[in-house]
């Protein structure tokens, strides 16, 4: 008897894995969807409204946002994770967490708007005390929804979320363009701002089944707190380390190679970011709901670092043996300072996709503490590398972001997957095609005098993707992964 109740909860957690599976593909490709129209609104955004407002527009509003970013850290204070991650979440403790959202939401925005005469003194700029005022009301707006965003996520409804988020940056760019169209200047773009938060928040509030009760006592909300402070923390430190580079190179080499510096950053990280933001946003519900321990756990972290990996190395590689095309082509001839820092950037990029998912295994098992140790970790060693990299200028910074990325990655990789069911092996096995197939693409190219131009710049991406391709067609593993992947895709009408 004992045998057939061990036999059926196998086939019924086979089942259970099987359908947690489905739901992530299909989460991915809505997920990724999203993140594509969310990109061309904003491109829209930028193109429409670029012809209607000054760089002066702007600048007002960066003045703000600056100090705005900050403290949107420590808006959330972690608790969307910690209702994410927890197995058998309660409707108490969600509700609970919640008004601890708002009441966060609160204190930031009092705290952001007491500070508005400062920033105004500080830019010598009396127009910033009032749009500091209007955008703080923001917190408040954004906090409201976070809890009914966090249970979307949770249940992987990711259609009603991009719906949202969709919305909130479809209706930001109208409010814009009309209030531009009027005259409206840089508060065109505050108003934007401000529709575009209230209408997601409100959409949040119909698609999602959350309905917050009053707050009680008792319901064991002190352990999400404390992860979320871990998880906020975390951002803290994160934050700094990872703009101490700009700070650095600022302040000792000049704002010249800053831009240089920034220009290569954003251009390389972006549309790694671009891929790598939905894939985490979906593997960190579906790997909460599974054992640290178990088989599945480590077959589901393989499965999405394999198609991170096939996704973004090809693509690093291709920006790095195509570094010269990319920068003058888009940014224009005067950018070329740009290519090498392009290129040392590339190195960085090729491996901080899937090593970043370190993070998942931590916080998917519960281990915010850990998280923020090696958060620690990774800032005090990436600092140090920082300062000694600066006396070389700013290209000495690139290769200290570049040498601490790669010196980190196996021992903070050992540590993330140190007491769940994950091995160091599984990392290597999971990357090897994509890495492989991405390395020899650039020793093939390399070999060749191509004609500069976009017909070069496009058979280079030709050659990369078909050598990726062939790779993994011969790779076993990541031939399953994709038959799984499409036929998944088909059954489910996507």
């Amino acid at each position: 008897m004992s045998e057939v109740k061990k036999g059926s909860s196998k086939v019924e957690g086979a089942e259970k894995f099987s359908t947690l599976k489905r739901k992530s593909v299909r989460g991915g490709l809505v997920a990724l969807s999203s993140q594509g129209f969310t990109i061309a609104i904003q491109l829209a955004s930028t193109v429409i409204l670029a012809r209607l407002l000054t760089p002066e527009d702007y600048g007002t509003l960066a003045m703000v946002t600056a100090v705005t970013a900050f403290a949107a850290m420590f808006r959330d204070l972690g608790l969307s994770a910690a209702a994410i991650q927890k197995k058998g979440l309660t409707a108490e403790q969600q509700s609970n967490l919640f008004w601890l959202n708002v009441l966060m939401g609160g204190f930031v925005a009092v705290l952001v708007a007491a500070c508005a005469p400062f920033i105004a003194r500080f830019y010598d700029k009396p127009e910033l005390v009032d749009v500091t005022l209007v955008l703080s009301l923001n917190f408040i707006i954004v906090s409201m929804g976070a809890q009914h965003d966090a249970l979307l996520v949770r249940r992987m409804q990711f259609g009603r979320i991009s719906s949202a988020r969709i919305a909130g940056a479809a209706s930001s760019l109208v409010v814009s363009v009309v209030c531009a169209l009027k005259g409206y200047a840089y508060w065109s773009l505050v108003w934007g701002t401000m529709t575009g938060g209230a209408i997601s928040t409100l959409l949040l509030f119909v698609l999602s089944p959350f309905r917050p009760g009053l707050p009680c006592r008792g319901s064991g909300v002190r352990a999400l707190v404390g992860f979320g402070a871990n998880v906020t923390a975390f951002n803290f430190v994160n934050y700094f380390s990872r703009n101490l580079d700009k700070i650095l190179i600022g302040k000792f080499v000049g704002a010249d190679a800053l831009g240089i510096y920034g220009r290569a950053y954003q251009l390389l990280v972006f549309p790694l970011l671009t891929l790598q933001g939905p894939i985490n946003s979906v593997a960190f519900p579906a790997m909460s709901q599974l054992d640290s321990k178990s088989s599945n756990f480590r077959s589901y972290y393989c499965d999405v670092i394999s198609i991170l990996a096939l996704l973004t190395m090809p693509l690093t590689a291709w920006m790095f043996i195509s570094a010269e095309e990319i920068i003058i082509l888009f940014l224009g001839v005067e950018w070329r300072p740009v290519i090498p820092f392009f290129s040392v950037l590339a190195i960085v990029g090729f491996i901080q996709p899937v090593a970043g998912m370190r993070g998942l295994i931590l916080l998917s098992s519960g281990q915010s503490k850990r998280y923020l140790h090696q958060g620690l970790v990774c800032a005090i060693i990436t600092t140090i590398a920082f300062i000694l990299g600066i006396s070389y200028g700013a290209i000495g910074i690139a290769w200290a972001y570049a040498l601490t990325e790669w010196f980190l990655l196996v021992p903070l990789q050992l540590y993330a997957m140190k007491g769940t069911s994950i091995r160091f092996l599984d990392f290597v096995s999971s990357i090897r095609i994509p890495f492989l197939s991405s390395a020899f693409s650039i020793i093939i190219i390399s070999q060749f005098d191509f004609e500069y131009g976009i017909r070069s710049l496009a058979l280079k991406g030709v050659i990369v993707a078909a050598i990726g391709v062939v790779g993994a067609l011969f790779s076993p593993v990541l031939r399953l992964r994709l038959f799984e992947l499409l036929s998944r895709g088909e059954s489910e009408g996507v």
